[in-house]
């Protein structure tokens, strides 16, 4: 009996020292220690700030190459971050953050875009090409790797016969090939694009 209240007392004290710990950590964040926070919300800030890195690499280069050209990447790096961080936000809520930890880690990621415009001003006149071609192949495959089974999951949802599939088959093809027919012609034009 005294040597399960003493493995008891010890239990009770080991939590309340790692939560001790955890608490003068991040006392002013008001939130759960971050032991007790799920492994999706630390997965997501370290891929969030290195999705931010590599947008402010482009940024950078984007500036280096011509101011007009790095207002028009930033202008679409924003346009694309609005949501991205409101649902990287959502997804930390969820994770058992307060609200006040997940604008901090929110925030902590965004910041690693700063390190990247940094660091594309300063390379971006030798490797501006390379560094394109790192954000566009990382914007692809975000947006595919999110799109498709997306895609493949509505259709399992709405299709009820051969008909449907095959309209279904049509419309997400057709705003595929929108998508990058209007890529491409921006991309084989922007010479002769005067704003």
């Amino acid at each position: 009996m005294a040597a399960v209240a003493l493995l008891n007392r010890e239990s009770i004290s080991d939590e309340f020292q790692e939560e001790a710990t955890q608490g003068s950590l991040c006392k002013c964040l008001n939130g759960r220690p971050l032991s007790k926070i799920g492994t999706i919300a630390w997965m997501v800030t370290l891929s969030d700030a290195v999705h931010n890195f590599i947008d402010g690499l482009a940024i950078g280069a984007s500036f280096t190459l011509s101011l007009l050209q790095g207002l028009s990447t930033s202008i679409a790096i924003l346009c694309e971050e609005f949501p991205h961080e409101l649902g990287d936000f959502v997804i930390l809520l969820n994770a058992g953050m307060s609200t006040r930890q997940a604008l901090f880690f929110n925030f902590m990621s965004a910041c690693s875009c700063y390190v990247g415009l940094a660091f594309g001003i300063l390379v971006g006149n030798s490797f501006a090409h390379n560094i394109f071609a790192v954000a566009g192949g990382m914007f692809l495959y975000i947006s595919l790797a999110d799109m498709f089974p997306e895609m493949n999951d509505i259709l399992r949802e709405k299709v009820t016969g051969r008909k449907t599939d095959l309209t279904f088959f049509l419309i997400q093809n057709a705003g595929l090939l929108t998508g990058f027919t209007a890529i491409l012609m921006i991309t084989l034009y922007a010479e002769d694009i005067e704003l």
